[in-house]
């Protein structure tokens, strides 16, 4: 058996796997009560992190009967090899499931998914997809061997702490979801606005928030208001993270920033256009 998982690294969780796991539950047969998969990832070995960002569906047959579970291991070959030559930073981390409690057969899946991790200790990700709390409450536990030495051994799953991460393009789809979620009246779904739009948008949204730390420190510093230490530390972690850079500096390089994302903005409609020419002209061809 491998070493126990290391709890002080800490798990960050990309929403991607959460909608990826929310659709099979969705599109699962109609016998099904639950479903499961291989959740893929990466060790970041300079901070000790590790990120759980994607994840596939594996076809599986269980019988509680006899405490068995069937998967479909070709199924889950070829998955995995296909997303191996998408991704290949990416490497299997453990399996998901859907339900609200750890089921039975995850002592069998730990086994089967030993295996596929090679060295590091498979994680299981469990989702309760019912949504009958309003929310999704994504649990994250890693098997811990009891028992006594020399004598009957078990599997004991631990819970770990799991937190919420999203890169830049996340993002995007998030806020447009919220905005989408504050006005279920409205049929049309709102589009996803062009890169300069979300730029001035962005810089309204961290204008907003500067606005509202100015108010809090002029408050305390008024003593109009009892500080928060934990406000105070937080404040002091983001100045400390931004590098001191001149007023002059900083324009020279947002100006730079900006006419390179101006050029991949202007080379990306020319690819557009030009293939939609090429396809107006293949038709044309046809006829």
């Amino acid at each position: 058996m491998t070493s126990n998982f290391n709890i002080r690294a800490k798990v960050l969780l990309h929403p991607l796997v959460l909608f990826q796991i929310i659709d099979a539950y969705d599109r699962r047969p109609k016998d099904a009560k639950q479903v499961m998969g291989t959740i893929l990832g990466r060790n970041n070995a300079k901070n000790g992190h590790i990120e759980i960002t994607n994840c596939f569906t594996v076809l599986h047959k269980e019988q509680p009967d006899i405490g068995r579970i069937d998967l479909d291991h070709a199924y889950a070959t070829d998955s995995l090899e296909l997303n191996m030559l998408t991704c290949p930073q990416e490497r299997v981390l453990g399996w998901f499931s859907t339900g609200k409690s750890v089921s039975r057969s995850a002592t069998l899946l730990y086994e089967y998914y030993t295996r596929e991790c090679g060295e590091g200790q498979p994680l299981h990700l469990l989702v309760d997809a019912t949504l009958k709390t309003q929310r999704l409450l994504p649990r994250l536990y890693c098997a811990v061997e009891i028992g006594v030495p020399g004598g009957t051994k078990g599997l004991m799953f631990s819970m770990l702490p799991l937190e919420m991460t999203s890169g830049n393009s996340e993002m995007v789809a998030l806020r447009l979801m919220e905005k989408q979620s504050l006005h279920p009246a409205t049929k049309q779904v709102g589009r996803i606005l062009p890169e300069l739009v979300q730029v001035v948008e962005g810089t309204k949204d961290m204008q907003k928030r500067l606005d509202l730390v100015l108010r809090y420190i002029n408050d305390v510093l008024a003593r109009k208001r009892k500080p928060d230490n934990l406000v105070g530390r937080a404040l002091h972690d983001a100045l400390s993270s931004v590098p001191v850079v001149d007023s002059e500096n900083f324009r020279l390089m947002f100006n730079a920033n900006l006419r390179d994302m101006l050029m991949a903005i202007t080379l990306s409609m020319m690819i557009k256009t030009q293939l939609q020419i090429s396809e107006k002209l293949s038709s044309m061809h046809d006829h």
